[in-house]
């Protein structure tokens, strides 16, 4: 193998592909065009003396030979390696400029976590360069790819499932209670469930996850609820409990940011669901980024026991068993 100095950058493109599998997102990715990448990938084939990636069987993306494999890793801690270092010698630059962090995930974590994360960036002190946070929608796209490309800085979710090469860092045990209006035809007794499964509902659809986990659980135990409305966002939600009977089950993270609004109640559901977690997600690359592990090693002083209500009761059941 003989790589001359000149074909070093071929390397960060052989990085992108190994990471993307796609020549097209590599190329973009990249800001080359397509016959360029192209062009590359068939000189590093011939550095290597391998294919390095192949078509894909299925016709869509390319699958990583042997060797292209056995590359991936030491270009992976190469590349990193670089990034930390050209971030310790920026570290020393006096920058006037804010740092963005672009920070996505699930409405309902961007609801619980984004005020913590924007009080804490308004704590930086003059010392350091300031920190804007951008909140990007989140999109179903490779997210490796979108945190390789710099799209994305940090993941933020309800029961997170992040890809592998993700770092993660657990904020709190989270669970599921009921939520209605005030003054609502039920009262406020405790929750029994023959409440629950005689009340109308409304799902959030793009939580995705925790309702499965509510829907699924029931499912499992031969029940189901009645499911009148369903909607995009958690933000719809309380506009619908306000103005209608229905009700809602949603992660007691959000009933904690609810409860000063004195036009909800929450309470315990009658039953026991599987656990949840609060949790953001980085890229490697990032471990040692000053500013970005400054940001995501705060202490996040959100409460998961949020207090009801005066007058309000609460009551934690196990079993589906009125």
């Amino acid at each position: 193998m003989n790589i001359r100095p000149t074909d070093l950058p071929l390397l960060v493109s052989l990085h992108t592909l190994l990471e993307v599998r796609n020549v097209t997102r590599a190329a973009k990715l990249l800001h080359i065009s397509q016959p360029a990448l192209s062009a590359q990938l068939a000189r590093l084939r011939v550095i290597f003396k391998d294919q390095l990636l192949t078509p894909s069987g299925t016709g869509r993306g390319m699958v990583a030979t042997p060797k292209g494999l056995k590359l991936a890793e030491p270009l992976r801690d190469a590349i990193d390696k670089l990034s930390q270092i050209r971030s310790e010698e920026t570290d020393d630059i006096v920058v006037s400029d804010a740092r963005v962090v672009r920070i996505t995930g699930r409405a309902e974590a961007i609801d619980v976590l984004g005020p913590h994360l924007i009080r804490r960036a308004q704590r930086r002190t003059s010392e350091h360069p300031p920190i804007r946070l951008h909140f990007v929608e989140m999109t179903d796209d490779n997210l490796d790819a979108q945190f390789e490309s710099g799209d994305i800085d940090l993941l933020l979710g309800i029961s997170l499932r992040p890809p592998p090469r993700l770092r993660t860092r657990l904020l709190g045990e989270d669970r599921h209670v009921l939520m209605q209006r005030r003054r609502h035809p039920r009262g406020n007794r405790p929750l029994a469930a023959a409440d629950y499964f005689s009340l109308q509902h409304v799902q959030v659809v793009d939580a995705t996850q925790e309702q499965r986990l509510v829907d699924d659980y029931l499912r499992r135990n031969g029940q189901h609820r009645q499911i009148s409305v369903s909607v995009p966002l958690w933000s719809m939600v309380r506009d619908i409990l306000l103005n209608t009977d229905m009700v809602a089950t949603v992660p007691v993270s959000l009933a904690a940011t609810s409860v000063a609004d004195k036009d909800l109640d929450w309470f315990e559901l009658p039953f026991q669901l599987p656990g949840a977690s609060l949790a953001m997600a980085w890229h490697r690359r990032s471990d040692d980024d000053p500013t970005h592990r400054w940001l995501r090693e705060s202490d996040l002083d959100f409460n998961l026991t949020p207090l009801g209500p005066p007058g309000l009761h609460t009551v934690l059941r196990t079993g589906l068993s009125p």
